[in-house]
């Protein structure tokens, strides 16, 4: 049975909800889309892994115009599991006008024991082009999210590079109740930011976020082997971790200059929160 189930007020691009059958595998309870977004029908694993769905989220339009606004709500019933990204890049494409934009928003419940891994391709923010994003989590105490983010900076194969207006990305995370567990925001800059050039950011000019939400986990074991760079064998790439506020997650940020490089970092470290979390073996770091 699907728990805290809340009504939209708003008309959703996508609404998604998933359970658990009697096979503990996760099944669709129910789903809608509308233009421009599909989903895929359900994959699965072979192995120990079979209970977890694998959904892919389809943009049948070009990307994101001016005007464009997603609405997403996301719910997992106790129990369940999926794992949910996208078929392609998300491309942002200029908006000229003054002031223009597209936005997305998300509601996400995820209810007792459920497991989200949210891992999206990554956005590429073309020339003259502005997104707004905000994301709302409502989360069990026993359940498990992990959710990532890539933003190019531009076309970077076209020489194209800091050319867009800004990127806004706001996240807030809470108890079923409603009680703030952290919020987390970004605002980025585009031709007016200062430090585009710097010799810090500019040979590593991918960005990548990520955000393990894992409870009654060793943490200090889990940060050890995701800031192994070695070990992780993705040499061209910065990373930095800090345990949330709430002492039951991590959050990782990260620099490449190639995406391949970041989605690789984010698999190793996706398959080391499974490791540790189905008590399985980690990966052997060498002292």
């Amino acid at each position: 049975m699907v728990q805290n189930i809340e009504k939209v007020k708003y008309q959703n691009n996508l609404e998604l909800i998933v359970g658990s059958n009697q096979a503990c595998q996760t099944i669709c309870d129910h789903q809608y889309t509308s233009f421009p977004l599909r989903l895929s029908p359900i994959f699965r694993l072979e192995g120990i892994s079979s209970e977890r769905a694998y959904l892919y989220l389809i943009n049948t339009s070009p990307g994101l115009l001016a005007g464009d606004e997603l609405n997403i709500s996301l719910q997992l019933a106790a129990n369940s599991q999926l794992y949910l990204t996208d078929q392609a890049a998300t491309k942002v494409h200029p908006m000229p006008e003054i002031n223009s934009k597209a936005s997305v928003n998300s509601q996400i419940i995820v209810n007792a024991n459920a497991s989200l891994e949210l891992v999206p391709e990554p956005i590429i923010l073309y020339s003259e082009s502005a997104l707004e994003q905000n994301t709302t989590i409502n989360l069990d105490s026993t359940a498990r999210l992990f959710l990532t983010e890539i933003i190019l900076p531009g076309r970077l194969a076209k020489q194209e590079y800091y050319d867009f207006d800004y990127y806004f990305n706001r996240l807030q995370v809470t108890d079923l109740k409603g009680t703030l567990l952290f919020t987390d925001a970004m605002r980025l800059m585009g031709k007016e930011n200062p430090f585009k050039n710097n010799k810090l950011f500019a040979p590593l000019p991918i960005m990548g976020s990520a955000i393990a939400v894992l409870p009654n986990i060793d943490l200090n074991l889990l940060t050890t082997h995701i800031e192994n760079i070695e070990l992780a064998n993705c040499p061209n790439i910065e990373v930095a971790t800090t345990i949330l506020p709430s002492g039951n997650g991590v959050l990782i940020r990260a620099l490449a200059n190639k995406t391949t490089e970041l989605k690789k970092y984010f698999r190793y470290a996706l398959n080391c929160i499974r490791a540790i979390t189905n008590q399985s073996s980690l990966p052997h770091i060498p002292k």
